[in-house]
């Protein structure tokens, strides 16, 4: 069964090289509006084809980590116990003893001594963890040991990639991998992938920039391949906008990407995404802006002088990441804009 899951990645991984390779450059018109930007906003197939052709070898240096899968439901764990005494067995002397349980709808688990347990969202080691407290009321120092025997999570891939699409985990994967899966990006892909994620805390997005895939050489190799590669978690989002896009979240009311289709202004963004909640919203706002692979430039601003006039209304450029922070502690949102900021975190933005 692995050897056949191996060679379909594998077949998957040469159509998006062979596809690439076959893409002609394309050349920006000489007065274009996005003249300005860095190319690599551009959505021309010469962009695709050269970041389709990295993430199919990005994809073969991967190294997804069972230890980052999370549990749920469907999913089939073995577990053992490795030091039953004699007392609680027929047999002499200390012996494991192994059990192997579906992850039921509800995510839970239900197992001798302990009965119902919920797993949904654990790793393999925190179930571990879990089982040890739980079996220490009734083993001294109980050794316990998880194996994921069968993974059965779904993550979808939706916006410009050439195989839109629900896919199902056949084992821990990364989000260049799902993009493998899903064929690559089109050529109307623009420089990022956003990433929806459930989180413990609530909602949580990830932004990532597909940009540090591309260089002047063309040599992609697994240290700046991994600075992007975040594991997928099962029922996460990812999304490619198309080129020309801009992006809001936090307190408005329709947080998403949207077509730069004219020229708007930050108070036009937020009005296209629905205004601000001011229930929710602490007044401030900031703007990460690419300025090339891997960098980017934060402009903080208060709305309030926005809206009065005493600062400029910012105008707003394609890939811009607009964030609108929360103030209350009921909505708490985590944000991560990945390597876009070198892997730092955008911060917490509930107070």
């Amino acid at each position: 069964m692995a050897v056949c899951v191996k060679t379909g990645l594998l077949a998957i991984l040469l159509s998006i090289i062979l596809a690439g390779c076959s893409s002609a450059p394309v050349n920006p018109a000489p007065n274009s509006n996005l003249s300005n930007q860095p190319t690599v906003t551009s959505s021309s197939t010469s962009f695709a084809a050269e970041i389709n052709r990295n993430i199919a070898v990005a994809a073969m240096l991967s190294s997804s980590a069972s230890s980052d899968y999370r549990l749920g439901p469907e999913d089939l764990v073995e577990i053992t116990i490795f030091n039953i005494p004699e007392a609680m067995t027929l047999e002499r002397g200390v012996t494991p003893r192994t059990n192997t349980v579906r992850v039921s709808q509800q995510g839970q688990i239900s197992l001798p001594l302990i009965g119902e347990m919920n797993v949904k969202g654990l790793t393999a080691l925190g179930l571990e963890k879990k089982l040890r407290e739980a079996y220490d009321n009734y083993i001294y120092n109980p050794q316990v040991g998880v194996l994921i025997r069968e993974f059965r999570q779904r993550v979808s891939v939706i916006g410009a990639v050439q195989k839109p699409g629900v896919f199902e985990l056949t084992g821990p994967k990364s989000v260049i991998e799902m993009l493998a899966m899903a064929g690559g990006v089109s050529d109307k892909a623009g420089a990022q992938v956003h990433i929806y994620r459930q989180g413990a805390n609530g909602r949580e997005t990830h932004v990532i920039d597909l940009a540090v895939l591309t260089n002047s050489t063309g040599f992609i190799n697994a240290t700046n391949a991994a600075t992007i590669n975040l594991p997928v978690e099962p029922g996460d989002m990812v999304n490619v906008p198309e080129a020309g896009m801009f992006f809001v979240d936090g307190a408005v009311r329709k947080a998403g990407s949207y077509p730069l289709g004219r020229r708007y202004t930050l108070s036009q963004a937020l009005a296209t995404a629905g205004g601000v909640d001011p229930e929710l919203n602490s007044n401030d706002v900031t703007i990460f802006r690419r300025q090339g692979p891997g960098e980017v430039q934060m402009i903080a601003l208060n709305l309030s002088e926005v809206t009065s006039g005493s600062v400029a209304d910012p105008q707003i450029q394609p890939d811009d990441v607009i964030i609108v922070p929360m103030s209350t502690p009921k909505f708490l949102v985590k944000r991560f804009v990945g390597s876009l900021i070198g892997g730092m975190s955008i911060g917490q933005f509930a107070h």
